[in-house]
């Protein structure tokens, strides 16, 4: 059969940047792969990853395709962003192909499943993962038998929307064929994505995670993730670094170090990128992904306050942030962060209550935030529900051209998009570093001073580092940097150098923002009302730092996901002991 397999456009200004080392959809990956090894050399496929192309250049490859490959099913991924889009490509294949079959899958039908066939009933809509459920459609086509006899699928049938149920998750996911990476990774691209597991066992109020994966989580063993890995490293030489896409990798600890070491054993020289959660967590989790290659770890915190913490029911605490960001600390990886405002419960107190969380977190070690969003509302997460109940949106929205909308006074929440964004701003006036060359800025953050300079250092911030060294210049202190090297910097040598690059920022400052003699006055009169603030502030740090060290160093937590380590099992047959126990005992 001839096979067209498509990820459709999204709005733009939730598309990313199509560069050549963006992400690629495992989903299709996984799919075709797993379709060519059931089905080896019965099928053609066209697989197109389109998420991030403007609507007009996927619409004319979409349509291209259709008319040149001539496809017996067309299978498309839809996430809600990108519904309108798939929307108006499924209208388009039935009025010009009508005897295309036209199989709908992913995250937003998986949820929205009754509707979607509702609304077109010549659709097929898989429910949760695809992989044999596609592999059962393409069956049922082929053999022209009945759809009913098909596992977690659902369709319109006799007027009404027929589902046969949801099919069992794959339990073994090293049963599962590695996906075909080189439909989109190509030769010079230098990332690659991998997934080690699935499932996550959290249903975070904003989240729709649970709705594919029904709160299970399953992981590969740590020998199949690395034949994957040498896999890819061989076929593709010039991969630099890959990025694990989990949807929570550190489930585990003793699941997290049995992947690290079977990565170490083998001696695989590659970077690895991953999201994560902030428990479970230790010294030996840590230094075990320093060394297997990790270089950078992306973690939901989405906010600092406590009250929103809890309602979002993520299963971490303040503590675990703080005891997380010590131990990376401690190790050459950068430790970076989600931000969201706008969650439920989020009012003007609980913005500054993350503020003041972040800067407490930054100054223990840096953190750099990858992305600052406002809350979201999509179907299928409890924020959805709470928002249905106000009588404030329905189901019926979903069928529309709106795009997802923000959790506003006009979706359920209590504020308006202005607020929201208002407070959006306010935490990234706070914690960005770009913000610390102007006079509000600076004073906001100067006490993380000591905490940027060894950020800066560790990751090579050119224009911190250039501070850094006028700093040093300026001040004579480089031969006590250069004896520090075989004693170990003091305390004290420390302060002097955060000192001195502190005057440099006030003289850039001066420079560009403060020209008269008056306003450089009351700046630095700021500046010393800020400086013994700061003091209190980073005192309490420490305490709180300490407190919690002691307390969470000391428990073996292994998280909520049970994890038994996968035997390699041997190729060869099995050999029966003639034993009086397997004779039945005669």
């Amino acid at each position: 059969m001839k096979i067209l397999l498509a990820c459709r456009s999204i709005p733009d200004e939730h598309r990313s940047e199509d560069v050549p080392d963006s992400h690629y959809p495992l989903g299709l990956a996984y799919l075709q792969s797993y379709i060519e090894c059931a089905r080896p050399n019965k099928d053609q496929f066209v697989n197109l990853y389109l998420n991030n192309v403007p609507y007009d250049v996927c619409w004319d490859t979409i349509k291209r395709n259709l008319k040149e490959f001539k496809p017996d099913v067309f299978g498309i991924s839809m996430m809600t962003h990108s519904r309108v889009s798939a929307f108006r490509m499924i209208e388009y294949t039935h009025e010009h192909y009508p005897d295309v079959r036209i199989v709908l899958g992913g995250m937003h039908p998986t949820v929205m499943w009754q509707q979607v066939a509702q609304k077109y009933p010549y659709v097929i809509v898989v429910r949760g993962e695809g992989e044999i459920t596609f592999h059962k459609l393409i069956e049922a086509f082929e053999n022209k038998t009945p759809l009913d006899k098909v596992a977690g699928i659902a369709y319109y049938h006799n007027n009404v929307v027929f589902t046969t149920g949801s099919r069992a998750l794959i339990d073994d996911l090293d049963d599962l064929p590695f996906p075909k990476h080189e439909l989109f990774v190509k030769q010079g691209k230098t990332m690659a994505n991998l997934l080690t597991s699935r499932g996550c066992p959290y249903r975070c109020n904003f989240c729709v995670l649970d709705w594919m994966s029904q709160r299970k989580v399953r992981f590969r063993s740590g020998e199949n993730i690395a034949d994957e890995v040498e896999m890819l490293l061989k076929k593709f030489p010039s991969i630099e670094t890959i990025w694990i896409h989990d949807d929570a990798f550190m489930i585990n600890k003793n699941r997290t170090i049995e992947f690290c070491d079977a990565i170490i054993e083998r001696g695989i020289k590659t970077q690895f990128v991953a999201s994560a959660r902030f428990r479970p967590i230790s010294d030996e989790v840590v230094n075990k992904m320093e060394q297997a290659g990790f270089v950078h770890v992306l973690f939901g915190l989405e906010s600092g306050a406590d009250d929103v913490i809890k309602g979002m029911k993520k299963g971490i605490s303040k503590e675990h942030v703080r005891y997380g960001m010590d131990l990376f600390g401690k190790t050459s990886m950068k430790a970076t962060a989600f931000l969201i405002a706008g969650l439920p419960g989020e009012t003007d107190d609980t913005i500054k209550e993350t503020i003041e969380f972040v800067q407490e977190i930054q100054n223990i070690n840096y953190l750099f935030y990858d992305d600052m969003g406002v809350a979201m509302i999509y179907p299928g997460t409890e924020m959805y529900t709470m928002a249905k109940l106000t009588g404030k949106i329905n189901d019926e929205y979903w069928l529309t051209d709106g795009d997802v909308p923000y959790y506003t006074i006009d979706h359920g929440g209590v504020h308006t998009y202005e607020k929201l964004l208002e407070m959006k701003e306010a935490i990234r006036d706070s914690v960005a570093l770009e913000n610390i060359f102007t006079p509000d800025g600076f004073l906001r953050q100067r006490k993380l001073i000591p905490s940027i300079l060894k950020y800066s250092q560790r990751f090579g911030m050119t224009g911190i580092n250039s501070i850094l060294n006028k700093a040093l210049l300026d001040n004579e202190l480089m031969p006590q940097i250069i004896n520090s090297f075989f004693l170990g910097a003091s305390k004290q040598l420390k302060q002097k150098i955060a000192t001195a690059a502190e005057k440099v920022f006030i003289e850039i400052i001066f420079d560009e923002h403060l020209k008269t003699h008056e306003s450089k006055k009351v700046f630095m009169r700021k500046h010393e009302q800020q400086r013994k603030k700061d003091k209190e502030t980073l005192k309490l740090y420490e305490e709180r730092k300490k407190e919690t060290v002691e307390k969470l160093s000391k428990k073996y937590d292994v998280g909520d996901v049970e994890y038994i380590k996968k035997k390699k099992i041997s190729n060869e047959p099995k050999k029966l002991d003639f034993n009086i126990s397997t004779l039945g005992g005669v």
